[in-house]
């Protein structure tokens, strides 16, 4: 017993230091994949409608070009950047409703992409309540009054993932867009603590698993209505015919690409990048970060029955270790799988089977080899 309960708890705490790794290992980035594709289809579709709660609006159509320089100032040709000049007249709508809930500005303002509107845009945008803007950890920002504005949206991927599943919530350079926006709003902060992260006193995780409950990947819905708005056509060039002070109020406006560019691959299909950040923000608001004490628990008991079930077995001599290696690899992996659909199913949340899976493994295989010798030795 005593022996299964430290087990667990070495297993408890490999599964929370491996799921806050920004990549995913392996493992629960399929299922994640698989579970979410077999509720799309229970549910047509029905749980990844736009809220109401959220406008989104498309800079796609709306660029400007801009003369480039290399790093010694000669000029090497131009590049299209959002229109600043609209973004500017744009805020300056939403400044002037002033109801709005929060802005959540997809925009990177990157150094060396100068036009003559940047001096208005960038004085608007820090004296603003509200918002935030990216920033990036090979990039720098064209004006340093923008940085209290800005959190990071890096998108982290390894050898072994080419697609989205887990979102970083913070780096060393400093918070992520969705949590600086879930902490204007809140109040509330995600902090380190040693190998722990925690919110408000609350166990929490380094990374989100968005469930993606929004999700926009062509212009109009299920119902013919438009998911975005496109900044130009749809909402400046219909200044005066339409009560923007209303049609804002209390509403979270999301500003990106939604089209051609800053589209990512995630477990849940193509998405524009500004779509992610909204979901990672929602499911922070919904506290799917934060781990509860029945979650701690139920996995105290499964890694427990799961030591006990190791510590217990028998030897196994008349097998190979390969072969009782992979058996064993496959069931601990199976039940690991079937745990972690539980998991995000009922809290929004995963965690890491490959390297939990191991560990059990390799456990059990030491305590057969273990009792191998002492039965050859009796």
């Amino acid at each position: 017993m005593i022996w299964a309960t430290v087990v667990a708890v070495i297993a408890l705490v490999i599964s929370y230091v491996c799921t806050n790794i920004n990549v995913s290992l392996t493992g629960e980035k399929a299922v994640l994949k698989y579970w979410s594709a077999f509720t799309d289809w229970l549910t047509s579709g029905r749980e990844a409608i736009v809220d109401d709660a959220v406008v989104f609006i498309n800079v796609s159509y709306d660029k400007q070009l801009v003369d480039i320089a290399d790093e010694f100032g000669i000029p090497v040709g131009n590049a299209a950047v959002t229109d600043r000049q609209k973004l500017d007249k744009f805020l300056d709508i939403i400044e002037k409703a002033g109801s709005y809930q929060y802005v959540m500005l997809d925009v990177f303002f990157e150094s060396g992409y100068d036009t003559p509107y940047d001096s208005s845009l960038f004085g608007r945008i820090s004296a603003m309540d509200r918002m935030v803007i990216p920033t990036h950890s090979d990039g720098r920002l064209g004006s340093k009054d923008l940085e209290a504005k800005a959190g990071y949206a890096d998108y982290a991927t390894s050898i072994n993932e080419n697609d989205f599943t887990k979102y970083l919530l913070f780096q060393k350079g400093g918070a992520s867009m969705p949590l600086k926006a879930y902490t204007d709003v809140t109040g509330r902060d995600v902090k380190r603590s040693l190998l722990w992260y925690v919110d408000d006193g609350h166990l929490s995780r380094r990374v989100v698993f968005p469930k993606m409950h929004c999700r926009v990947s062509s212009p109009y819905g299920m119902d013919g209505q438009k998911t975005y708005l496109n900044l130009g056509s749809d909402i400046l060039d219909t200044k005066g015919e339409v009560d923007w002070t209303d049609f804002f109020k209390d509403k979270f406006i999301v500003i990106g690409s939604f089209v051609g560019e800053d589209i990512h691959t995630t477990y849940a299909g193509d998405l524009p990048g500004s779509v992610i950040n909204y979901n990672v923000y929602l499911s922070l608001m919904k506290g799917q970060h934060i781990i509860p004490v029945a979650l701690i628990i139920i996995y105290f008991i499964i890694f427990f029955a799961m030591a006990f079930l190791v510590l217990s077995g028998r030897s196994n001599v008349s097998q190979s270790w390969a072969w009782l290696w992979a058996k064993l690899f496959v069931l601990y992996s199976l039940i690991l799988t079937i745990v972690c659909i539980f998991v995000f199913a009922v809290w929004g949340q995963a965690h890491d089977i490959f390297i939990t899976s191991t560990f059990f493994s390799v456990v059990d295989l030491i305590n057969r080899r273990i009792k191998t010798k002492r039965e050859s030795n009796a």
